[in-house]
């Protein structure tokens, strides 16, 4: 038998008194795996449509007519992963929704159907986006990182 067979494999290291041992890179991207799986399991990334029975009782606000013809409204997204109100009537033409984050989880609002997104808002935070809505119908938002706690809403055209 030889002398370099009875070497332990690379990935091991021997202890030496006060210092950390060396976790191998395999468990380092276990690790990783895990948290990510945790993340997307958590709601991140992924949309889904407004469903009053995932959030609760729904609180309705009306876009108020402004300055150019926009309409605008402010929503809230709260700790307990709510958008405030998360029914928005509005009219066809520019809606302007502005988020403001309460808390200190942060948020974002994301409308698939115009490809729009206030981008990621921080506690105490606001951020808009506009759109131009030509047509009446239901239009679904969501918080990307919240949708399945049910942070979700809609916004009805007339």
């Amino acid at each position: 038998m030889r002398a370099d067979s009875l070497r332990p494999p690379a990935t091991t290291t021997t202890p030496v008194p006060g210092r950390r041992r060396r976790v191998p890179s395999v468990r380092r991207l276990a690790a990783v795996a895990a948290a990510g799986a945790v993340l997307a399991s958590a709601g991140c990334g992924f949309v889904g449509q407004h469903d009053a029975s995932t959030h609760g009782p729904d609180t309705t606000g009306t876009a108020k007519t402004g300055a150019g013809g926009v309409q605008t409204i402010t929503v809230t997204g709260d700790e307990r992963m709510r958008f405030t109100p998360n029914v928005i009537k509005a009219h066809t033409g520019k809606l302007r929704i502005t988020l403001k984050t309460t808390g200190q989880t942060p948020h974002d609002l994301q409308i698939d159907k115009f490809h729009a997104t206030t981008g990621m808002v921080m506690k105490g935070r606001s951020a808009s986006v506009e759109v131009e809505i030509s047509a009446p119908g239901r239009y679904d938002f969501v918080c990307t990182y919240h949708v399945k706690q049910g942070m979700t809403g809609v916004i009805e055209v007339s």
